[in-house]
């Protein structure tokens, strides 16, 4: 009996151990002769020699961490805690910037929202901020094109101080975090060059 009880046991502890799910934590992505590239996710921007990327340190900086935490064996554990991580910052000599960040929505909205619904409540919470000199022409959902499919993203035109900024925000979800690509440009036509650059694996 003690030995049946043993292996039941036994049975019981695998098999709960084999069912506990491993939660995701997107990995930091790296850069390579040019090119950003986050396997985690499958997202990568193509630059040129023209394009500056912003150093650890510097990412650090906007993120709100040292450059020793950000680079520390610890740093899993700072992902676990942390709702929005910035992870690539670039920009051209024109001033066009890129960067990429990944958003927790955490397991009860995780298995709700996929990227369209995201992008959706962020144009609610873009449009809440209009006023204090930002006035929007353009806060609108729609689709891009990216490594051959159509996907969501937000179309953002504003001005800020007599200037016109103009924005492409594209995601890509994997689990209950969100993927973030922002293009941005002062010039409206370089928009569509900017996001041909992004690729999804």
């Amino acid at each position: 009996m003690k030995k049946n009880f043993a292996v039941l046991l036994a049975f019981v502890l695998c098999f709960a151990g084999c069912s506990e799910e491993k939660v995701f934590v997107p990995e930091r992505g790296a850069v390579e002769n040019g090119i950003y590239k986050n396997s985690a996710f499958g997202i990568s921007f193509s630059a040129d020699e023209s394009w500056y990327y912003f150093t650890d340190s510097e990412i650090a900086e906007t993120m709100g961490f040292t450059a020793e935490e950000l680079l520390s064996d610890d740093f899993e554990n700072i992902l676990e805690e942390t709702e929005i991580i910035y992870d690539m910052y670039c920009v051209s000599e024109n001033g066009a910037t890129v960067n990429v960040n990944y958003e927790n929505t955490g397991l009860v909205y995780g298995g709700i929202m996929d990227e369209k619904t995201y992008l959706e409540i962020s144009c609610q919470q873009l449009e809440a901020q209009a006023g204090d000199g930002i006035v929007f022409s353009r806060n609108e959902t729609g689709t891009v094109e990216i490594s051959g499919k159509e996907v969501p993203c937000l179309f953002v035109e504003l001005e800020f101080s007599g200037v016109k900024f103009y924005e492409i925000i594209v995601a890509k979800k994997v689990e209950n975090w969100v993927g973030v690509i922002t293009c941005a440009s002062l010039s409206e036509t370089e928009m569509e060059e900017l996001v041909g650059r992004i690729s999804f694996e």
